[in-house]
């Protein structure tokens, strides 16, 4: 399974839109992983999780054939995952796609109601709403995703999603403050190969909704506690947010004793 990390970054992504604090700025200056766009991934080239404002670039810098993805699963309803807008382009006189092409969008009722218009959004877009329930098995046949619950965005079903392949198992761990118990009981003993972890307040600690890098070090103890980590698995911070303040150096050296890596813009992890 080859999994692309297409951004990494909080809400209003890194350099953040309109403004001047010395984060963004020391980031533009820098470039290179300091650039974050907003989080979304792709699955072998035929399933993404989230679709948010800057799919089109994603598309054009990671060489993502959109017309090839035909899962589409969404995390939760906040347009930095989820921009409902996208979808409109697969229509005729915007896109011309495959015969028989034919999206599905995996997601919770909150996320469906983000469509508005659904029931013309979505024949137009050539796509069909399958809605979400946690912990219930998606079967791609090649890959299989579960959608395991997060603490976040009120009270949305905001989903994290186990991916799973012959070649092992990851957790797409992002927007989420501490797990909830039945996230820790459904994740123990599964020996995950790879975890991608919510890192939102960089070096300072978290809160509800979203973790700090003090709380990522605390998950990976836990995880490897409870078994739900391979021995060799790895631990990989992201959704990052210019008001962490921490730069992608920084991160980096406060990590490297706890074994823990930092995403950044185009990182592909083979599972």
């Amino acid at each position: 399974m080859r999994f692309t990390v297409l951004g990494t970054a909080a809400a209003e992504g890194w350099p953040a839109i309109w403004c001047t604090c010395e984060a963004c700025a020391e980031a533009a200056r820098r470039g290179g992983p300091d650039i974050r766009m907003r989080a979304a991934y792709s699955i072998d080239g035929h399933v993404q999780i989230d679709l948010g404002p800057d799919a089109l670039v994603q598309a054009w810098r990671f060489g993502i054939d959109y017309s090839r993805v035909d899962h589409l699963f969404i995390t939760h309803s906040h347009q930095d995952h989820f921009l409902p807008g996208n979808l409109l382009f697969r229509q005729s006189g915007f896109s011309l796609l495959p015969e028989g092409s034919l999206l599905t969008i995996h997601g919770s009722e909150m996320a469906l109601m983000a469509l508005e218009l659904s029931r013309i959004i979505l024949p137009l877009a050539k796509a069909q709403y399958d809605v979400i329930e946690p912990f219930r098995p998606v079967d791609l046949g090649d890959i299989r995703l579960t959608p395991v619950l997060a603490d976040h965005a009120g009270g949305e079903v905001a989903a994290m999603y186990l991916v799973e392949s012959e070649g092992g198992a990851l957790l797409q761990g992002n927007d989420t403050g501490w797990f909830p118990d039945e996230t820790w009981s459904f994740l123990a003993g599964r020996e995950l190969s790879v975890v991608l972890l919510d890192c939102t307040y960089g070096l300072k600690s978290g809160g509800s909704g979203h973790l700090g890098a003090p709380e990522v070090v605390q998950a990976r103890s836990e995880l490897l506690s409870i078994g739900a980590l391979a021995p060799q698995g790895r631990v990989i911070a992201t959704h990052l947010s210019h008001n962490g303040g921490a730069l992608h150096h920084e991160l980096v050296e406060y990590f490297a004793p706890h074994g823990i890596e930092v995403a950044y813009d185009g990182m592909v992890v083979e599972v």
